[in-house]
């Protein structure tokens, strides 16, 4: 019988992303992942979009989509947060990492905190 566990790690920590900017978090293996995950930001100005990006040899990411079209957005528009919760539907992948978007208002510290359910 399985038992499940939560993971957390600090994925991205304290990045400055300028206005207009596109940056990355570290990758992690997510191949474990149950399907139940949320993610913990923290923007310190401007407004972010984060999405999930997916990869099978953690070299090559993609943005997933459905046939209705994109898949993996866990928030938009986010702006000044000393921490935000945010449960998300995780897309199915061996590696996983998170893709920040400013959009163009201000330059931004970002810090990103995965915490996922795996099975042990």
């Amino acid at each position: 019988m399985s038992r499940s566990v939560i993971e957390q790690a600090v994925i991205m920590e304290l990045r400055a992303i300028g206005k207009a900017a596109t940056d990355y978090s570290r990758s992690i293996p997510f191949d474990d992942c149950d399907g139940t995950a949320c993610l913990r930001i923290v923007s310190t100005a401007g407004s972010i979009t984060v999405t999930q990006q997916c990869s099978i040899d953690n070299d090559t990411f993609f943005d997933p989509e459905t046939a209705s079209g994109a898949a993996g957005v866990v928030e938009d528009a986010i702006t000044v947060t000393t921490g935000r919760y945010l449960s998300f539907t995780p897309v199915m992948a061996p590696f996983t990492r998170f893709k920040v978007v400013e959009g163009n208002s201000a330059p931004t510290v970002v810090t990103l905190e995965l915490v996922k359910r795996i099975e042990v």
